[in-house]
């Protein structure tokens, strides 16, 4: 395939896939993301990658809170612990053969050519699931990638209703009342405001899915029916 031919899609990895409870990342998992994204890249499909800070972000936003710090600044460490993680995937792309390039300004985003673009969080008050929207926006993405911790979007949160039912297919503005945004730095629901009204306005498909196996990013990109499909 050419390079003007080449497919975009957006990834966001969601820093609790990457990062577990003891703040250890999962290299295992990493290493497999890596050989899926570099495999697809070699055939002509780019995965744009927007990662979260998972665990350890949350550890530094509550001691920041314990010690009274403004909001804002626990934002921003929450951000540069999610621009670190992404760089440990940016290096391993580049590693790869990958033509993968950091990004934190939203306005240095151009139509991609022949390169792979790698954030972390951009701006306090906003999650890394808003900046992957931005950037699905920005680049005229086939679609929005969500990798979490669960299956997919639910009538309820699973972790904490067994009774949840996961919806396989749904309308954004039918999940608008299922979903709903919090506030506290480091603990944004799985499509938070900005994220949402992104996504409707710019009629992005997107499709969330169980992100512990990489595997299901080219399922996704294949159209299987997997986690759920977000329509516009």
């Amino acid at each position: 395939m050419s390079m003007k031919n080449k497919k975009s899609y957006v990834l966001k990895l969601g820093g609790h896939v990457l990062i577990d409870d003891q703040r250890c990342i999962r290299s295992d998992i990493l290493s497999k993301y890596i050989d899926v994204i570099t495999h697809l890249w070699n055939h002509g499909i780019t995965i744009h990658l927007v990662v979260g800070g998972g665990s350890l972000a949350r550890l530094y936003i509550d001691t920041l809170k314990a010690l009274k710090a403004p909001k804002t600044y626990q934002d921003v460490i929450g951000i540069e612990v999610s621009r670190l993680n992404a760089k440990i995937l940016l290096h391993a792309l580049r590693d790869k053969g990958v033509n993968a390039i950091f990004i934190d300004d939203l306005q240095a985003i151009k139509k991609p050519k022949n390169e792979l673009y790698v954030l972390g969080g951009l701006s306090p008050a906003q999650s890394t699931t808003a900046v992957a929207a931005l950037l699905a926006e920005a680049i005229k993405a086939e679609k929005l990638i969500i990798a979490t911790d669960v299956d997919g979007v639910y009538t309820d949160d699973p972790k904490k209703n067994p009774n949840a039912t996961l919806l396989k297919k749904v309308s954004i503005r039918e999940i608008i009342d299922i979903l709903r945004q919090e506030h506290e730095p480091g603990s944004y629901k799985l499509l938070d405001a900005i994220a949402l009204q992104v996504i409707i306005r710019s009629q992005i498909i997107t499709h969330v899915i169980n992100g512990f196996d990489p595997l299901n990013v080219k399922r996704a990109i294949e159209g299987e029916e997997i986690g759920t499909l977000i329509t516009p």
